[in-house]
Order: C-alpha cells, then sequence, then structure tokens
C-alpha cells in the first residue's frame, strides 16, 4: 500500500516540475523577445527623428539581443 502511494508523490512531483519547466521556458522566451523589440522600435524611432539612416535600428537589435542573451543566461544559471 505504500508504495502506491509513493508511486502517486512521485507522479504529483513530476506534473508540477514540468509545469514549472515549462513556465521557466516560456519565460526565457519572453524575456529574449521583448528587449530586442523594445530597442529595436526605439532605435527605428530615433533614427526617424535624427535621420541617420539605419544605425540606431541596427544598434537597438544588438543592445537588445545582448540584453536578452544576458538574461537568458541568468535565468538558466539559477
Amino acid at each position: 500500500m505504500s508504495k502506491n502511494n509513493n508511486d502517486e508523490g512521485n507522479s504529483k512531483n513530476s506534473i508540477i516540475s514540468s509545469f514549472y519547466l515549462a513556465g521557466k521556458y516560456l519565460g526565457i522566451g519572453w524575456l529574449m523577445v521583448t528587449p530586442v523589440v523594445i530597442f529595436t522600435f526605439g532605435g527605428n524611432f530615433l533614427d526617424n527623428r535624427l535621420n541617420l539612416g539605419y544605425f540606431m535600428t541596427l544598434m537597438g537589435l544588438m543592445i537588445g539581443l545582448f540584453v536578452g542573451i544576458i538574461c537568458t543566461v541568468r535565468i538558466l544559471k539559477s
């Protein structure tokens, strides 16, 4: 009888850990996409205001990728 209880406890822990991992990896996706989009649109806005071509858009894209990668590495380390 105690073996069945242990199996049920392991399955509950497995389901909970699966939801935790799914949430963690979905969060990583959002952490990667959000700074890229914000900085790219910000760079595009500055390009239109200052007539710089695509310089600030590319800089915004690079900064967004850099910030997204740093956030992803920090989440994966914890």
